[in-house]
């Protein structure tokens, strides 16, 4: 991006020129790939020829570069759908959501919405009539979610960034599947006013690009201060003190490919001038398990009552997983949030502590791309991003190498609150270094991938159904068919196992 950037603010190249590639190459793709929900040609069309009517002095730092925004934000040109026939349309019409009005302020021109899974959680449901998004490396493979169409229109080369959420890696997510490149900042740090919520003390809103110094251009932009990574040499990093949790990364769920790549990556950071050590997580399972019951309790508070009026317009996937949430009650979910509190300042603690660390790294996701016939429901792949959610933490992906079919790798580097500008110059200094992040898919439009496959039959839970997740799920109104039933009551039955033991293993203090 910052080579398109330097163009458009010199005049070496028009904003309509670029802006009527961008356009172009969604005409050819977006029927393959499912990127985007709507697009705005004429309104973008015509923002581009007032970018280029600007003198060089009133450029801003995103002069006349086309971006996407993900489909839970408002943007003026059209309306949010959330990719859910259950959504009011009506909602926000004509208004920019805030971080929206940032990037146009800074000189980007908006040509569509993009992709998501449905209220930013789940897979696409076969039954919905919107766009299935498709990985452009292989399009019978998933994106990642929930910033779908983000992670493939970038990958894909039909804009240069995008603006995305991510709740327990759902910019992450997708950057790595699609081999780009994806920023979680710090909660709180961008505005996410006017952006549909579904966990709202774990929501982010972050940038997505080809690089960690498009990130940081995207991120000073949204945020009023500057992040953009500076140009170093080949000791930028010395002293840079990064922890790796080996007993993770060496498990049986991280691929063999994944931990080679991984391994390479560290060894390019060393070259760099960083140091590594071995640094466990004991608070991971806690964290993820936190993240869960968090994520599913707010969900459910978020969008119960439109579930309970609407329920057979949601999807499968979405309406299963946030009417799980009902079985939680308040109390569990607010005891999640205070253990998620305390691991977090006990960590914090030791990365600042002897044998600290100032960022941690792991892979972002422990293999590459699942095809889609395995992922009508949620993947059972280890989840390393989800943790830095219910912590807060920065964290960063970028593209670390390629699998046996050559599926994009993901490297995630954390820092701890605020550390965004060392978290990017870190990513700028390994993408300098490395050229993984330059690969560009080129999927040929005339493929015709098989239709999605339906979710698989729900299994069957133990429990009777006259149970207490039955009585919660009456007691909110909602009336799921005998097959929602029993995939809602199997997933309750196990967050609720899980809330609980992290309950007893983190002990309230007196």
């Amino acid at each position: 991006m910052s080579g398109a950037v330097h163009a458009l603010r010199t005049g070496a190249v028009s904003s309509r020129e670029v802006v009527t590639a961008a356009l172009a190459d969604a005409d050819a793709l977006d029927p393959l790939l499912g990127v985007f929900v709507t697009r705005f040609p004429e309104r973008a069309l015509a923002a581009a020829r007032e970018a280029d009517a600007l003198p060089a002095g009133e450029r801003g730092p995103l002069h006349g570069v086309p971006l996407a925004v993900k489909d839970n934000f408002a943007a003026a040109e059209g309306p949010v759908t959330a990719q859910s026939p259950a959504h009011d349309p009506g909602l926000w019409r004509g208004l920019d959501a805030p971080a929206v009005t940032r990037l146009r302020s800074a000189g980007a021109v908006v040509i569509g919405k993009t992709t998501m899974a449905e209220y930013a959680m789940g897979r696409p449901d076969p039954a919905h009539s919107f766009p299935v998004p498709r990985n452009p490396w292989d399009v019978e493979r998933w994106t990642g979610g929930s910033s779908t169409g983000n992670g493939a229109g970038i990958a894909a080369g039909i804009f240069l960034g995008a603006l995305g959420t991510d709740t327990s890696g759902s910019v992450r997510l997708p950057a790595a599947l699609c081999g780009t490149t994806g920023l979680k900042p710090t909660h709180g740090l961008v505005c996410l006013d006017r952006c549909l919520p579904l966990s709202p003390s774990q929501d982010v809103a972050g940038p997505m690009g080809v690089s960690a110094a498009d990130c940081g251009l995207l991120l000073s932009a949204l945020t009023g201060r500057s992040y953009v990574p500076g140009e170093t040499g080949g000791t930028g990093l010395r002293g840079l003190r990064i922890g790796v949790p080996y007993s993770l990364v060496e498990g049986p769920s991280v691929t063999g490919a994944c931990r080679s790549a991984f391994a390479e990556a560290l060894r390019v950071l060393a070259g760099l001038g960083a140091q590594t050590r071995e640094f466990e997580l004991p608070e991971f399972p806690s964290l993820l398990a936190v993240n869960a019951t968090v994520m599913l309790g707010e969900a459910f508070a978020a969008h119960g009552a439109r579930l309970a009026a609407r329920w057979e317009l949601h999807g499968r996937a979405f309406r299963r997983l946030a009417a799980a949430g009902a079985a939680l009650g308040p109390g569990l979910v607010d005891r999640a949030r205070l253990t998620g509190a305390a691991l977090t300042a006990g960590l914090l603690e030791r990365m600042d502590g002897p044998g600290g660390v100032d960022v941690i790294a792991t892979p972002t996701w422990p293999a590459g791309a699942r095809p889609y016939v395995h992922e009508a429901a949620p993947g059972d792949e280890l989840n390393l991003t989800a943790p830095w959610n219910a912590t807060g933490f920065p964290a960063l992906a970028l593209p670390m190498g390629t699998d046996g079919a050559g599926l994009p790798l993901s490297l995630q580097l954390v820092a701890r609150p605020y550390a965004e500008r060392a978290l990017l110059g870190a990513g700028a200094a390994y993408q300098r270094a490395t050229a993984w992040h330059l690969r560009r898919a080129t999927p040929d439009p005339a493929i015709r991938p098989r239709p999605l496959p339906e979710p698989p039959p729900a299994e069957g839970a133990r429990e009777p159904a006259d149970d207490l997740v039955t009585a919660a799920l009456t007691a909110a109104g909602l009336t799921p068919d005998p097959e929602d039933l029993t995939a809602v009551r199997a997933t309750a039955h196990a967050l609720l196992r899980s809330a609980h033991e992290l309950a007893q293993a983190h002990p309230e203090p007196a």
